[in-house]
């Protein structure tokens, strides 16, 4: 029988399979069944989102928890639920437990924007989405945020001694002082004891940028020291770090509160970013995709591509999740 989506609700939408395939692999006959199906219903907008939010922060992995452990948790999620607590800030790794009342938990901590369960392996994991930016507190009360499209990783139960976070996309830190904190990307070290800094970690480059303190820096084999107003970054080539150099730590960290600024870089980086921002697919002439320059935006999608699309002297044209940049 067909399924009516017109009576779901945003928990039904996380525990249909057909949505939750289009969230998480996007597949061609997804897409456009469930882009169509939103043009026709916008009236449902909002429980789409919220559905969206569910899908993106439910991370369920596989291990064999007692029976014991396993009551405990129910036993602290139904309070939770009941005394409308705020979210656990820890992921929860189970497998096959009741998987209706894992959304049901899910529903009510997305309320607040967060999502995080607690994990028997001593990893917690925080991930946000396209179109999601997120301010986290490690158990040290360092701060992260973190942008769009990112992921950190760290060992809860070895914080006290080994301070460590695997990130993956961009975040800034406020690192309290302590023992040595490092933040380790897929292509260099960041290595701290009490600073504030910009990691920016995304298609095999490393960008780091020192807000306050003293930075080190290590990636293929080179090692830079960064203080307050200093930047490095990976070379073209990505085979070793530039020499140190002056940094707009406002200019970098713009993303923190919604404005972006790109110098001397191509179409496509920019793109990329407007993607990530706003969780839309954008297509672009060929005749602008490379074109290098001085780009900047900021506030909603309309506003963003409209200065985006002045800055090339293209026009934008947005049809609801899909948006064109076209030559004038």
């Amino acid at each position: 029988m067909e399924k009516k989506y017109t009576d779901f609700d945003a928990i039904n939408f996380a525990e249909d399979p057909s949505f939750v395939r289009w969230i998480r692999h996007k597949t061609p006959d997804t897409i456009k069944f469930w882009e169509k199906w939103q043009q026709d219903h916008p009236e449902k907008q909002a429980i789409v989102k919220e559905a969206i939010v569910l899908v993106q922060a439910i991370n369920i992995k596989e291990t064999t928890p007692s029976e014991e452990r396993i009551n405990q948790l129910w036993n602290k999620i139904d309070a939770a639920t009941s005394e409308q607590q705020a979210p656990i800030k820890k992921e929860a790794t189970v497998k096959s437990l009741r998987p209706m009342r894992w959304i049901a938990y899910a529903a009510a901590a997305c309320i607040a924007g967060l999502l995080f369960f607690q994990v028997y392996n001593p990893a917690t994991i925080v991930q946000v989405g396209n179109g999601q930016h997120l301010a986290y507190q490690l158990p040290d009360q360092s701060q992260i945020e973190l942008n769009a499209d990112s992921k950190i990783t760290f060992k809860t139960k070895d914080w006290s001694t080994e301070r460590i976070v695997n990130l993956e996309g961009e975040a800034f830190f406020e690192v309290e002082k302590g023992a040595s904190f490092k933040v380790i990307t897929a292509n260099g070290t960041v290595e701290v004891l009490g600073t504030s800094f910009n990691v920016n970690a995304r298609n095999g480059n490393l960008i780091v940028d020192c807000k306050t303190g003293k930075v080190q820096v290590t990636a293929k084999g080179d090692k830079e020291v960064l203080t307050p107003g200093k930047g490095t970054q990976l070379n073209t080539a990505k085979t070793e770090l530039v020499d140190v150099y002056v940094s707009d730590i406002i200019q970098q960290t713009g993303w923190r509160n919604g404005q972006f600024y790109f110098e001397n870089t191509s179409l496509q980086t920019v793109v990329q970013e407007l993607e990530r921002q706003f969780d839309v697919i954008i297509k672009v002439d060929q005749g602008l995709i490379n074109k290098i320059g001085n780009y900047s935006f900021k506030g909603d999608l309309t506003e963003a591509l409209e200065d985006v699309a002045y800055q090339l002297n293209a026009t934008s044209i947005i049809n609801g999740k899909t948006v064109e940049l076209k030559k004038r």
